[in-house]
C-alpha cells in the first residue's frame, strides 16, 4: 500500500468540483469556448490518473489516500488505486475529457454554456470519485453525485418531453439509491464499519440469511443504475432524450459503475452469498441481452436504437460477473473499457448526423449519408463492429473472455445451454448495427440531405480518439489485463 505526498487521487475528485464555478463564470468572457475549461480541467486529471496507473504498475501495489473525516463514527475519506478502480477511472476520465471537447459543436447554438459545463464537471467528479472511493457512505455520496448534475444536464439540455424524462430518471435511480443506502446502514449496523477492506473479514461472524438481504438491497441499487431488466424502463427515454454529450456518458461509463459496484463490492466483499446467485443472475442477464437487442431491432429513432442496445451490453457484462469465473469478472470490467469506446463513439456519430441534418434522428429519413459524411460514416463502422466484436477491436476481446468465463462456469448442460444462448444473442447485435448502418449511411442518398456536410473537426477528433482506443485496446489487452489480473487474483478464493 503507497501513498503519494501531492495527493493525485484527492486532486483528481476535488480539482474537478473546485474548478466547477471557473468554468461558469468563464462563460461570460469566453462564450461557448468556455468548454475549452473543461477540457484543460479534465485533462490535467486525466493526466494524473495515467501517472497513478504507471506507478501502479511499476511498484505493484495499490495506492490509498486516506484523510480524516468523521473518526468517532468510524468515517474517513479515503481513496483507493487498485487493479480494478484504474482502469475503470482512467476510461472515465478518458471519454469525459473527449466529450468535453464534443460538446463544445453541441452547444455553439444553446444557451447556458456556463452552467452546463459547470455541471458537467461535477458529473464526471462523481463518477470518478464512486470508483475511487474507500468507504460505502462515500461511495454512496458520489453515487447521489452522479445523480443530480445529469438530471439537471437532462431537464435542461434534451430532447423532447425532457422535464418528463429527467423526472423519471431522477426517480427511478434515486429509489434504487435508497435501496442501496438501506443495505450499506444494514452492513454498519452488523459490522461496526463503513470500510469495505475490513469488511470480508468482519461479515464471515454474521449469517448467511442476513448478508442475503443486505446484499439484495445492495444489488437492486447496481441493478437500477444499470438498467438491468426489469428495472431498466428509465433507460431508453433518458438517453434518448439527453444532451447527445450526455448520452455518451450515460451509456459509455455511468451505467458502467453499477456494473463497477457489483464487482467492488457484491464480487469481492460478499462473495459466499453472492455465488449462491450465480444461475439467477445468469438468466437474468441473457434476458437483458436478448430483450435489448430485440428491441434495438425495431427502432426508427436512431439515439432509442442505441439506447437498447446499451441495456443489451449491460446483459454481457452482468452475464460475465456471475459467472463466479476469473475469465468472466475479467472480461465484464474488460467490456467497461470497449463499450465505453464502441458506444461512446456511436452516440458521437449519432450525434454529428443530427447536429449536420438539422436535428433528424429517425433513421427512415435517412440514407445515403457515407456521400456527404464519410468519416462519420467510417467512424460509425468501427463503432458497430467494436460492439459485434470484431477482431482487432476490443469488444472481440471482451466478449470472448466473458463467453470463455461462462463455459468456464457451466458444470450441468442446462448452464452450458444458457451460455450458447447467451453467445446466439451477440447475433443481435450484429444485426441491429449493421441495419443502422445500412439504413443512415448507404443507398441512395435522399434529395433533402444533398447540402449536407461532414461534422465539424471539434466532433470529429473526439469521435476518432474513441475509435483508435477501441483499436488500441483490441490489438494490445496486455495493458488492462496488467491491471485486472492481480485484482481478479484477490478478489476470487
Amino acid at each position: 500500500m503507497t501513498s503519494f505526498g501531492f495527493s493525485p487521487l484527492l486532486q483528481i475528485v476535488l480539482i474537478p468540483i473546485i474548478a466547477s464555478p471557473l468554468a461558469y463564470y468563464s462563460s461570460k468572457r469566453l462564450g461557448n469556448k468556455s468548454g475549452y475549461v473543461a477540457f484543460i480541467i479534465l485533462c490535467y486529471v486525466t493526466l494524473l490518473m495515467i501517472g497513478v496507473g504507471y506507478e501502479y504498475l511499476k511498484m505493484g501495489s495499490e495506492i490509498v489516500e486516506e484523510y480524516h473525516w468523521a473518526p468517532l463514527a468510524g468515517l474517513y475519506f479515503g481513496l483507493r488505486a487498485d487493479g480494478l478502480s484504474i482502469p475503470v477511472a482512467l476510461m472515465i476520465l478518458l471519454l469525459s475529457t473527449a466529450t468535453s471537447i464534443y460538446s463544445i459543436s453541441y452547444m455553439e447554438h444553446k444557451g447556458g454554456v456556463g452552467a452546463y459545463f459547470s455541471l458537467y464537471l461535477l458529473y464526471a467528479s462523481g463518477m470518478v470519485g464512486t470508483v475511487l472511493a474507500t468507504n460505502l457512505i462515500q461511495f454512496y455520496l458520489f453515487w447521489e453525485l452522479m445523480l443530480v448534475p445529469s438530471y439537471f444536464l437532462i431537464a435542461e439540455w434534451g430532447y423532447g418531453d425532457r422535464e418528463r424524462v429527467s423526472f423519471k430518471y431522477f426517480l427511478y435511480t434515486h429509489i434504487g439509491a435508497l435501496s442501496l443506502l438501506a443495505g450499506i446502514l444494514a452492513t454498519y449496523a452488523f459490522t461496526g464499519t463503513f470500510n469495505m477492506y475490513e469488511l470480508p473479514a468482519r461479515i464471515t461472524l454474521l449469517s448467511p440469511e442476513v448478508l442475503r438481504w443486505i446484499l439484495i438491497a445492495m444489488c437492486i441499487g447496481f441493478f437500477v443504475k444499470m438498467a438491468v431488466v426489469p428495472l431498466h424502463t428509465w433507460l431508453p427515454d433518458a438517453h434518448a432524450e439527453a444532451p447527445t454529450p450526455i448520452s455518451m456518458l450515460l451509456s459509455g461509463v455511468m451505467i458502467e459503475c453499477g456494473v463497477y459496484a457489483l464487482a467492488r463490492i457484491a464480487l469481492f466483499i460478499f462473495y459466499e452469498v453472492f455465488k449462491d446467485f450465480g444461475s439467477t443472475l445468469t438468466i437474468l442477464a441473457v434476458m437483458t441481452m436478448f430483450y435489448g437487442g430485440m428491441m434495438a431491432l425495431v427502432q426508427s429513432d436512431i439515439k432509442r436504437l442505441l439506447a437498447y442496445s446499451s441495456i443489451s451490453q449491460i446483459g454481457y457484462m452482468l452475464f460475465g460477473i456471475s459467472s463466479i469465473a476469473p475469465y468472466g469478472a475479467i472480461g465484464s470490467i474488460y467490456h467497461i473499457i470497449s463499450h465505453a469506446c464502441a458506444k461512446g463513439l456511436l452516440f458521437a456519430c449519432a450525434g454529428a448526423v443530427m447536429h449536420q441534418t438539422n436535428g433528424t434522428r429517425d433513421i427512415r429519413k435517412l440514407g445515403g449519408l457515407a456521400q456527404r459524411m464519410p468519416i462519420t460514416a467510417i467512424l460509425f463502422i468501427v463503432g458497430v463492429f467494436s460492439l459485434a466484436g470484431v477482431p482487432t477491436l476490443s469488444g472481440f476481446i471482451s466478449e470472448f473472455m466473458i463467453f470463455l468465463g461462462g463455459f468456464e462456469s457451466a458444470n450441468t448442460t442446462g448452464k452450458i445451454i444458457i451460455v450458447l444462448i447467451a453467445v446466439l444473442c451477440a447475433a443481435l447485435t450484429t444485426a441491429y448495427g449493421l441495419w443502422a448502418l445500412r439504413r443512415i449511411f448507404f443507398g441512395p442518398l435522399r434529395p433533402e440531405l444533398n447540402e449536407v456536410k461532414e461534422a465539424p473537426l471539434t466532433m470529429i477528433v473526439p469521435m476518432s480518439f474513441l475509435a483508435l482506443l477501441s483499436f488500441f485496446f483490441g490489438l494490445y489487452p496486455r495493458l488492462p489485463l496488467a491491471f485486472l489480473e492481480p485484482w481478479i487474483k484477490a478478489a476470487l478464493p
